[in-house]
């Protein structure tokens, strides 16, 4: 159905742009070009007419010269009359006689305007273009004791009759029929390349469309494994790839809803298996001790507030990312707020003997501009990220700077590292690099860092090798007192 509808709509387009180009191409052949043809004709005629007139003027109506040496147009009409429009002459017709009257009002035309032209029937009932000049007498300069004529008489310009000349059109005509019908051959030939062309720009187009359409089909039915192997052309392939891409894309999207899914059932599930059954211990009565009674009760209030601790990132994660939290903007010491969050994670990091070190490059106090306990968030989820994916025995390595106008923050561990392939996905919510790992994590930490920096227009970095362990640089802008003048 696709290839049809693309071979009709080529079809179309292709033949009517040539049938289009044709007609304009036919339009300026029969049109521009016979009215060009017409006038140099006329043009030509009115030359013919003016030799004949002169010759005609300096031999004082000699009527027996050879016309023929003036002019060779042997299917042209020739006719010439007197000032009072009878025929002293005509040439090519038998239907007009000397001494019959012609050109009554053409006279007038070539007193008023020195020239006619004309489109009638007068050959055999053919179009004809008519030109007619007229015969100027100049004076000769000689008087004549015969005559009283002062010279200004004798040299005044008179019309004595009028040179005619009519020629059929027939030959345009035939032209014009020609280049019609030279242009009908044309459109059938165009035609015939046009649908050839059609059909095969129409496959080279279809059967790669065609392929992407069934790949997007399989995709919206969850297949993500299709693939699209296109031999095209670039523009073509780049949407393949981008298709492949996608199907890519979504099949992880697909697994890290999966993995979400069975990951806070397990989470929700774990706590709420503790806080059910040892309230029901405390319900039936079965603490044997005051100890175990105060026990349980630790228990459940750890579960709750690890599973309200959850459900907190979730909704401060939807907040932020629907824009809804407010920054308190304001100018503070990341020295100072490295040094204190150090100082607050580093039980939790002695726990596996790791060692935070904490390096002030700049050796300033580094005062930016932010919301500081964000920042402070921030600080505390990489520190985390860092404590779990590090080695038992290892280091965590914190270096902050000032350069230009931003102050920059690195956390490095040397740890499992992340692999390249999961890299891009990392800042997703709910995404785990290590599987083994997902109890102690919700997957929200670093989606909630990402949202947090990005909030302060900024930007947050993470290179990474496997085995060697993860940096991950933000910055944030450094606060300048201005001055008061």
């Amino acid at each position: 159905m696709i290839r049809n509808k693309i071979v009709v709509r080529l079809w179309i387009g292709i033949i009517s742009m040539t049938v289009v180009l044709l007609f304009l191409s036919m339009i300026f052949q029969t049109r521009f070009l016979y009215s060009f043809y017409l006038n140099e004709e006329a043009k030509q005629l009115e030359r013919d007419a003016q030799k004949i007139a002169r010759y005609i003027g300096a031999s004082k109506y000699n009527f027996s010269a050879p016309y023929s040496t003036v002019i060779r147009r042997v299917n042209d009409i020739i006719i010439v009359t007197n000032k009072d429009t009878r025929i002293e002459f005509v040439r090519g017709t038998d239907e007009y006689k000397h001494n019959n009257v012609f050109g009554t009002l053409f006279m007038k035309a070539i007193k008023e305007e020195g020239i006619v032209r004309e489109r009638n029937l007068m050959i055999g009932n053919m179009d004809t273009l008519l030109v007619g000049v007229p015969i100027i007498n100049r004076g000769t300069n000689v008087k004549n004791n015969n005559q009283m004529l002062n010279d200004e008489q004798n040299k005044q310009p008179q019309i004595i009759g009028a040179v005619y000349i009519a020629t059929p059109l027939q030959k345009l005509e035939t032209t014009n029929s020609a280049i019609r019908l030279q242009f009908l051959y044309i459109l059938i030939g165009a035609i015939i390349l046009a649908s050839i062309l059609s059909f095969i720009l129409s496959n080279s187009f279809s059967k790669p469309l065609i392929l992407i359409n069934n790949a997007a089909k399989e995709i919206a039915k969850g297949n993500y494994n299709t693939t699209i192997n296109l031999k095209s052309s670039e523009e073509i392939k780049v949407l393949g790839e981008t298709m492949n891409n996608l199907a890519k894309q979504l099949s992880r999207v697909e697994k890290i809803k999966r993995d979400f899914i069975a990951n806070v059932s397990h989470e929700i599930r774990t706590p709420l298996s503790y806080l059910q059954g040892y309230t029901e211990i405390m319900l039936d009565g079965l603490a044997e001790t005051k100890e175990d009674e105060q026990k349980y009760l630790n228990i459940i209030m750890e579960e709750s507030i690890r599973l309200k601790h959850m459900v907190d990132e979730i909704l401060q994660l939807s907040q932020m990312e629907e824009g809804y939290i407010q920054l308190n903007i304001n100018p503070f010491s990341m020295d100072t707020l490295l040094k204190r969050t150090i100082d607050k994670v580093y039980p939790i990091a002695s726990k596996r003997n790791i060692s935070i070190k904490y390096n002030n490059i700049s050796d300033d106090m580094l005062v930016c501009l932010g919301d500081e306990n964000r920042i402070k968030q921030v600080v505390i989820n990489m520190l985390h990220n860092a404590i779990k994916h590090s080695y038992n025995y290892n280091n965590i390595l914190i270096n902050s700077y000032r350069q230009n106008d931003r102050i920059y923050v690195c956390i490095r561990d040397y740890g499992e590292g992340i692999p390249q392939e999961d890299i891009p996905f990392i800042f997703d919510r709910f995404y785990t690099v290590n599987k083994s790992k997902s109890e102690e994590s919700s997957g929200l930490g670093l989606a909630i860092v990402k949202n947090i920096v990005s909030s302060h227009g900024s930007d947050i970095t993470v290179n990474s090798t496997v085995g060697e362990g993860t940096e991950f640089c933000f910055w944030l802008p450094a606060y300048v007192e201005k001055s008061i003048v």
